[in-house]
């Protein structure tokens, strides 16, 4: 299961993103998860096994000429956590880093290809920002339908090969300014 957010952030330069990253890991390095990054207490009344959080940060700014911004997508261990550790479950909480992962890519492909309109900049981010949201969330959701929170280790397996190979299409927008 999984907790996600976006966090957006207008800021006049680009110190680093808050405290909202600071205990944070990077999913630039791709780095695989494992059960010590998940710290938070289980939540018991919850059904699913675990939680993972994460978010995708934006910080941008501009000025009547041009769009800059940066990029991070992140897992937070203090908001994550799990109750039944096995690798399979490990594997699941892994892809739903995996996929904000490939909404972050998204989001750069979308922020890359904004036609700049100094009048409306902050609106137009915001939509494309939000519309990001909505399919990321959509698309989360679905991967734990389709998997069954990861039960079904055929649909499970398949779902990993899916977003493997929709990570590797869009390599081009992997370089995102951070």
């Amino acid at each position: 299961m999984l907790l996600f957010s976006f966090l957006f952030l207008l800021l006049q330069n680009f110190p680093s993103f808050t405290h909202a990253e600071k205990d944070s890991i990077n999913w630039r390095s791709r780095r695989e998860l494992n059960w010590t990054d998940f710290k938070a207490t289980p939540v018991e009344s919850a059904p699913n096994a675990a939680l993972t959080s994460t978010s995708i940060l934006l910080n941008y700014t501009y000025d009547k000429k041009s769009l800059s911004f940066q990029l991070k997508c992140v897992f937070h261990p203090e908001k994550s956590w799990v109750r039944v550790n096995t690798p399979q479950i490990l594997a699941h909480e892994q892809g739903h880093f995996d996929i904000s992962q490939l909404f972050t890519r998204k989001l750069f492909k979308s922020l890359s290809e904004y036609n700049f309109k100094p009048g409306s900049v902050d609106k137009d981010v915001k939509t494309i920002y939000q519309q990001v949201a909505t399919e990321q969330s959509a698309y989360q959701e679905l991967y734990d339908q389709e998997t069954n929170y990861s039960r079904n280790k055929e649909v499970q397996l398949s779902w990993q090969e899916k977003i493997e190979t929709e990570l590797r299409a869009a390599e081009k927008y992997a370089t995102y300014p951070e």
